[in-house]
């Protein structure tokens, strides 16, 4: 009995000592996922503030209320309508800093918004989307966001119509926000959670598939 009893007591141990350690490791990966968009809406602002100072102060509010979020959200999954009004107010940030050259279209089906997903998943698929599709470009780039329920399965697609991507992203090797976000859904899903990134005609292509 005593030796079960031991046995069972390590076993709890060893659980919870897994569990913190997944703890701490999501909790680094999140703290690591918005570098580069605070950096660019900062810079947004101060190249506004010469030129229309009344859009810079509009830029700024809108900044601070995401920033507020950013730094306030402390779950590590939320309903997918939380996640989308998140990234609806980040893309009216971008318009600001891209204007007609980023265009944005939203196709979430009602039925998904109660869903649970990873807190900013979204809203790194279109910041990745924005980076590499739309800030390379004169010209105007597209972004698709769409959010399907079948199979019992969650799917979120992020595709733009831009140049495609190097080989480093499409691998999602390397230190960019879709590594980071790959490494965050093994802690959260384990393998019920994958990550397809493709290339697409024209543009990129990331389709996420949560249970």
């Amino acid at each position: 009995v005593a030796g079960v009893s031991y046995a069972a007591q390590a076993t709890d141990r060893a659980v919870q000592a897994e569990a913190n350690a997944a703890r701490a490791g999501l909790a680094a990966l999140r703290s690591q996922l918005h570098p580069h968009f605070l950096f660019n809406a900062m810079h947004t602002v101060v190249q506004l503030i010469p030129r229309e100072p009344a859009r810079a102060s509009e830029a700024a509010e809108l900044i601070a209320g995401v920033l507020r979020t950013t730094l306030e959200e402390r779950r590590d999954l939320i309903p997918l309508s939380d996640e989308v009004a998140f990234v609806r107010r980040y893309v009216q940030i971008e318009h600001m800093r891209f204007a007609d050259r980023l265009r944005i279209a939203f196709e979430i089906a009602p039925e998904a918004g109660a869903v649970l997903v990873p807190s900013f998943a979204l809203q790194t698929l279109v910041e990745n989307a924005v980076r590499h599709a739309a800030a390379p470009r004169i010209e105007p780039t597209t972004v698709h966001v769409a959010a399907t329920l079948a199979d019992q399965s969650l799917t979120l697609t992020v595709a733009d119509d831009g140049h495609g991507a190097a080989d480093d992203v499409l691998t999602v090797t390397d230190g960019t926000g879709l590594a980071r976000l790959r490494e965050r859904l093994a802690v959260l899903y384990g393998a019920r959670a994958r990550m397809q990134v493709e290339p697409s005609a024209p543009g990129f292509r990331v389709v996420l598939t949560l249970p």
